[in-house]
This record gives C-alpha cells, structure tokens and sequence, in this order.
C-alpha cells in the first residue's frame, strides 16, 4: 500500500513539472521564443477562429467539392428522375422523358438511349422503350386542354367560370347554356343562413343583354309598345337619366293584358350629350329570344323615318354578371372594390360610406353606382372583418344624408362624363389584350423582399376594370315598381347587388369574392332563396307565358318518368284520390281553355292506372260508377260556371295579373264587403260588377267604354291571380296539388293550383306561391261572406295521396 503511494505521489509531482515548463517545442506556435512574455501561448487563442474569413478564404475549394460531390451521385446508379424531391416525381417517369422537367430532359434522354442500345428488344429499332403505340382513341384527343374544352363547347355556351363550378357543383344544360344546378354538398339551410345573415354569390352571366342604340324618343317609343300602356316607368327621369335600373313587364306589341312575354329590367347610357343614346335591355334567357323577335317584328312594321334608326344587338358575351344577397353583401363589396381610381373625389367615398349598412334594403332600390378600380388580383386574396362595423358620429351623419339625398352623379365616373367606362365596349376589349398575365403578376410576387406582400398598382402596365353595380331587389324579380306592397317580402332574402363587369374578368372578380367569405350557391338554391322571400322566380311562377309551358313541361316529364319507373305496386293511385293532373297544373282546363301545350306530356287515364293484380279490387262497375261521379262533378262545375256565361277559347286567351296596380285592385276586391249589386250571383252582370275595379284598371287610356259586355266578361273569366299560400296549422302543400275554397268538399271545385311549395325557414311552417282564376276567388269570396263561421278569407289545398287537406291563408302576388 506504502508503495502504490509513493508511486502515484511522484507522478503527479511530474506532470506538476511539465505544466510549469509550459508546452513541448513542437507544439508552440512557429517564431515564439521559450521564455518570452510577448509570444506566451495561450489554449484560449489556439481556439478561436474565424468562420466568416475562413470559409471566404477557401470557397473556391468548397464549390469545387460540391460539385465533385453532385457528379459522382449523378454518374452513379442515379436515374435523372431520381434526383428530383420526392413530392415531384411521378409514377412511370422513367417511360415518358416529357414528365421530367425541361433541365433534366436532355440527360434523361441520353440514359434512355444508351438503355436502348443494351436492350435485345429494342436493339435495331428506333424506339427508346418498349411502351406499346397509343390506341386510335388517345391519338384522336384534343392537343390541348383549351382545344378540348373549345370541342366540348359545341351546341352549348361555357360561362368563364364553368370549370370552377364544375368541380363543385352539378351543372345543367339549360337555355343553351351550362349553368351550375346545385352544389354538390348538402347546402340547403347553408344557402339561407349565408343569404340572410352573411354573403350569397351566384355567376348570373348567363342573363341576356340585348343594346339598343338609337335616338331617345325612338328607343321609348319602341319599348312602350311592349309595356302597358299605365306604365311609364321608362321615360320617368331617374330612370331616363341612367341613374336608376327600370323594371319593366313586357307583352306582345297591341296584346295587353294577352299574351305576356315575361320581366326585363332596362338601363340607360348616362346622358353624355346630345345625339345616340343607348340602352341595356337584361334579359332571362328563357324569354330573351321572343322578346328579340317582337322587339325586330315591331321595328320592322314602323314606317321609314328616325323612329326606325334603332339598332339592336347582343352583347351578352361581352359582360359577366354575378348576383350577391345577404346582410354582409355590401361590406364584402366595399372590401373587395376598395382599390378604386380617383376618378373623382365622390365614388370612393360613396362605396366606403354605405359598407356600414346593416342590410342593401336600406339603400334605393336599383340605383345603379359606377366604379374603376385596379386589377383585383393585385390585392388578392382579399379580407373581410366579420364584426360589425361601428361608426362615428360624422359617418353617421354622413350615412343619413346619402340615403335622403343619393347622388345623381352616382353612375358616372367623372363629372364631365368624358369617361364612359362599360358602356365603351372597344376600351375594354383593348384593356383586356393588354392585362398583365398570371405569370408576370407571380413574377412581381417573387421580387417582394418580405413574402405575401399584396402588389401595388403599376400604371404603366397595369390596366383598369369599370364596374356597374345595381342595387337589385323585387322589382327586378316582378317586372314592375314596388312601393305598398314592400312589406311583404324578406329584406335580407329579396335585396341584395347585381355586379356587371367586362368579359374576361370574371374569374379574378370571382376568386376574390369566395376568398372573401361569399358561398357560392346553383339555380336551384337561387329559386328557394326568392321562394323563401316570398317572391315569385321566373319562369317557375309565370303561367301565361311560353317560358313558363316549357319550364313545366320539362319537369312534368321527369315527374312521370320517375313516377313510370316505380313498380305497379308502388306507384300513387291518382286516380283513386280524384287527381287527373298530378304532373302539371292544368291551368287550361281550370280556364276552360281548349288545348294543352305541347310541352306537357300528354298523359291519359289508363296512364295513370296501376295494373297490380293486387290493386285490382275495384270491379269495372266501381269504376263506371266512380267515372260516372267524376262526370257528375264536371257537370256541376260547368252548370256553376254558366253562371257568368263562360265562354270557351284557346291557351292564348290565357293571361296573368301583374303590376302592383292590378294586384292592389285585386286585394281590395277580396276584402271588400257585399252590397246590394251581388245579392243575386247567379246574375252574369255581378261578377263584372264586382271586378269592375279591376277592369278599369286593365283598359288602357283610349278604350271604348261601349265595349261588348261578353267580352269584358270573357276576358276576366279567363284571368289567373298569383298568390302566396302559409300554411294555418301543420303539413306542407304539395306542388301541381288542387286549390279550393275551404268549403269545398270535392275535387271538382278546384280554383286553382299550386305552382312551388316547401318548408320556409324564414316563417316555420309550409308555405307554396300558387294561382287562382279570378272567377274563383269571387267565388271563395260570396263563400266567405255568407258561411257564419267563416272570419276571414282563406283557402284549403288538397292533397295528391288522400291526407288531409291543409287550410292556408293567402295574399295576393303582383
């Protein structure tokens, strides 16, 4: 143990003595001298070093390994495809050398030659693999994806955001257009909670837009042979001025009340002096053909002159349209339109005024406002701040002062009117050949020295986009001006924006706006909205009108074909509940119109028959016996109807009461009191003295009162009157489903049908938009007045199944 001691002792007093000592001669820095105090050496020193300085030094050698490094993996057993990340390689990229990026191709195809060289089966040949030859099927596709979609365009219009819409939506073929039919997610109560409270979007550029461009007396006088002769909604000076977005109900030139065509709304060039004005005629497709052939039918027929200088033309392609609703819809389009061109001091201000309003229905119903503004993929993607907006004092004020008194400069973009904007279809054409590309737009993005900064505007190479916005509401859905009757209708659900822009931005408009928060929504969501608002769509809701016939008929045949493809056993026994129309509302036969429209399907009843053995219980006497009833019921409904000395005609003798006039009139008759004059009904002279308001109405100025009393007769027997259907107690009407009196008792006594019907959300409970023919509500009405029981007016829809009835109440639709 003593001598472990000792041994460990004296080597530590060893290295003791060389610490003391200092380092050996071959690790001392060279030139220091042992014992000098100047160049002692320090383990502090030796290992500090600079990074910065060293690596500049020798970056010639680290480039140079580098590369040595990349050749060697290069030249090894690594493909050119395999150098790629592994998010970037695709499967079987070895066979195509077109899949591999434009750097690589060269390499990889140097590799596939010398492959080809060492293969036995493609030794001789000119083939690189051994891919089999494309079928005749792939050899025939289109080169590009734009050459495709050009062939899939053949016989039908694409809108600029079709390809968008049809990833997420299923499209339809209607109007000789494709347009988006509904999303392909559940979206029913989605689309009324974003139409009522937040943002609902809708690419409408499907609408027709027809230019009228001609003196401005020549252009009124042409309209107003289509319009009634009490409506002078056109040549009124908000209208005029193109301040205001005009609705209009057009017929067929000298047919009024027949003969109907359907709503338009009418929008005229800002004045800019004196000469050529023009006009924006907005049309449903449905009905923009007809409107187009009466429109050139009437110009032909007048006489050379100035009034004939009226030329007419299409330009539906060269606009794009989107319609917003929701309480958000104005602040989303504040947000995403801010990026404005002073043009003048008032628009910019005007836009960021209104962004604060609760609702669009606090603002004018179809003034129109005109914008420029920059390039929206400039500031793309575009945010909106969900909390309500809070304003000061003076922007209230501000805000009070613009709805009493809107600007009637508000529609143009300067005031010496110099800048025509939208109206200049050549300005835009040109602007948008000269649109900066995505390519360049991304290009600017990458030299933004902090990532995500938006781009700001480049005059010298970015262009300008003119907008109209029009504040659209139920007078663009009705065709006519709304006033006592506005209560009636959802604000949040009937008022909203109609964006127009030029053709070609679309898209950038589009992607902003769903960036923005709106949701995008298809046709049939767009029907349900202004069915929840209580409004009548066209054509669903328009008997009376060729549009409408075609509308029905379509969805009559898919009612019985779907019905058809149900087995025997399954399908309803219509004709066992009374129901000899269960597809369509025979509006025809309620009228006693001679003729269907070809559209229907001409169903019989032996089609209408179930031919299960089981079913079969009702011997051939039941079914004399019930045919026999039926008869009865017709016979009782003609004695009834001879009453007023109905007369017979065809289809076109058909027409609809419309106009807030006539159907204030038509109200009012409804709630009238009996006199004297209706003591006896069965007097042809009371219906006409009952609906003598009405008819006074209808007349036009220069009328001949000693008109044929039969006539008068005729013409409002054969008279349908629109009207909303809610529900008294439980249950939802069913569509084409009859509508009686509520003391009626048997199918016969139908005055009418219903056209749409659902669950509203809006009220809680069933409610459908039907028409009735006038001479049934007079009837309802004489039932109401001497029924005891009866407090008010109200009627009872039937069912198609054999539940039971559902009592409603109703109001008059203009």
């Amino acid at each position: 143990m003593d001598s472990g001691r000792s041994s460990k002792m004296a080597d530590n007093s060893d290295d003791k003595k060389r610490k003391a000592q200092g380092p050996p001669e071959s690790a001392r820095p060279r030139g220091a001298k042992q014992g000098s105090a100047s160049t002692k050496y320090t383990l502090g020193k030796a290992r500090s070093v600079d990074v910065v300085g060293f690596v500049e030094a020798r970056s010639f050698e680290i480039n140079a390994l580098q590369r040595s490094l990349e050749n060697a993996r290069s030249q090894g057993n690594t493909r050119a495809f395999q150098t790629l990340p592994r998010h970037l390689r695709r499967r079987a990229a070895s066979h195509n050398v077109k899949r591999i990026p434009a750097r690589l191709r060269e390499k990889a195809l140097s590799e596939m030659k010398k492959s080809a060289q060492t293969s036995k089966a493609l030794a001789g040949t000119d083939r690189l693999t051994n891919a089999k030859k494309s079928s005749r099927y792939k050899r025939r596709r289109a080169r590009s994806v734009r050459q495709e979609y050009e062939t899939r365009q053949t016989g039908k219009r694409w809108l600029e955001t079709h390809v968008w819409h049809a990833k997420r939506m299923r499209m339809k073929e209607l109007w000789g257009a494709m347009i988006a039919e509904t999303p392909n997610e559940r979206s029913h109560r989605a689309a009324y909670r974003a139409a009522k409270e937040k943002t609902y979007i809708q690419d409408v550029s499907y609408f027709r837009t027809l230019e009228l461009v001609g003196s401005e007396d020549a252009i009124v006088g042409l309209l107003c042979q289509l319009i009634p002769p009490n409506e002078l909604t056109l040549a009124m000076k908000p209208y005029i001025g193109g301040a205001r977005m005009a609705p209009l109900t057009l017929y067929c030139a000298g047919s009024y009340p027949l003969a109907l065509l359907g709503p338009a709304t009418a929008l005229w060039e800002p004045i800019s002096g004196a000469g050529q004005r023009k006009l924006w005629l907005r049309l449903h497709p449905a009905n923009a053909d007809a409107i187009k052939v009466e429109l050139e039918r009437v110009l032909d027929a007048i006489p050379d002159g100035n009034d004939r200088a009226i030329q007419i033309k299409d330009i539906t392609c060269d606009l794009v349209s989107f319609e917003l609703l929701g309480g958000q819809s104005t602040q989303m389009l504040a947000a995403v339109l801010s990026q404005t061109v002073d043009c003048a001091d008032s628009e910019p201000s005007l836009l960021q005024t209104i962004r604060a309003i609760p609702s669009p229905a606090v603002l004018p119903e179809s003034v129109v406002i005109a914008l420029r503004i920059h390039d929206p993929r400039l500031e793309f993607p575009f945010k909106v701040n969900p909390e309500r907006m809070v304003l000061s004092q003076d922007e209230q004020q501000q805000l009070q002062d613009l709805l009493l008194h809107w600007p009637a400069n508000a529609a143009v973009l300067d005031g010496q009117r110099s800048d025509t904007g939208i109206w200049d279809r050549s300005e835009c054409a040109s602007a948008l050949e000269r649109r900066t590309s995505e390519h360049a737009l991304n290009k600017r993005r990458e030299q933004q020295l902090v990532p995500g900064t938006k781009l700001r505007p480049d005059p010298s190479v970015d262009v300008t986009v003119p907008l109209l916005l029009v504040r659209t509401g139920p007078e663009a859905m009705l065709g006519s001006r709304v006033g006592r009757t506005a209560n009636q209708y959802i604000d949040t659900l009937a008022h909203g924006w109609t964006l127009i822009a030029p053709r070609g931005w679309s898209m950038a408009l589009w992607m902003a706006l769903n960036f923005a928060g709106a949701r995008a929504q298809g046709l049939t969501e767009r029907h349900h909205i202004g069915f929840e608002a209580g409004l009548p769509t066209f054509p669903a809701n328009w008997p009376g009108t060729s549009a409408y016939d075609e509308w029905a008929g379509s969805a009559a045949t898919a009612l019985y074909q779907k019905w058809q493809r149900r087995p025997p056993g399954k399908r309803v026994n219509y004709l066992k509940f009374g129901i000899n129309s269960p597809f369509y509302a025979p509006f025809h036969k309620l009228l006693d119109l001679s003729g269907v429209p070809e559209a229907y399907p001409q169903v019989t009843a032996d089609g209408l028959e179930c031919r299960m053995k089981r079913l079969r219980k009702i011997t051939s006497k039941k079914k004399e016996e019930c045919l026999s009833d039926q008869m009865d019921i017709d016979e009782d409904a003609d004695l009834n109807s001879t009453v007023a000395s109905r007369s017979s005609g065809s289809t076109a003798d058909m027409w609809l009461l419309t106009g807030e006039l006539l159907a204030t009139a038509a109200a009012s008759l409804l709630a009238s009191t009996r006199t004297a004059a209706h003591e006896d009904p069965a007097l042809p002279t009371a219906f006409l003295a009952w609906a003598a308001p009405l008819l006074e109405a209808v007349r036009s100025p220069n009328y001949n009162s000693n008109s044929d009393t039969t006539k008068d007769i005729a013409l409002l027997q054969h008279c349908l009157v629109r009207v909303r259907l809610v529900c008294v107690g439980r249950g939802v009407p069913a569509e084409n489903a009859p509508i009686c009196t509520s003391l009626a008792k048997q199918t016969g006594d139908a005055i009418g049908f219903v056209m749409t019907s659902s669950f509203s959300l809006a009220r809680g409970c069933g409610i459908a938009v039907g028409a009735c023919s006038l001479y049934g509500l007079y009837q309802a009405w004489l039932s109401a007045a001497e029924s005891k029981h009866a407090k008010s007016l109200g009627l009872t829809v039937q069912s198609l199944d054999g539940s039971p009835s559902i009592s409603t109440s109703f109001v008059v639709l203009p």
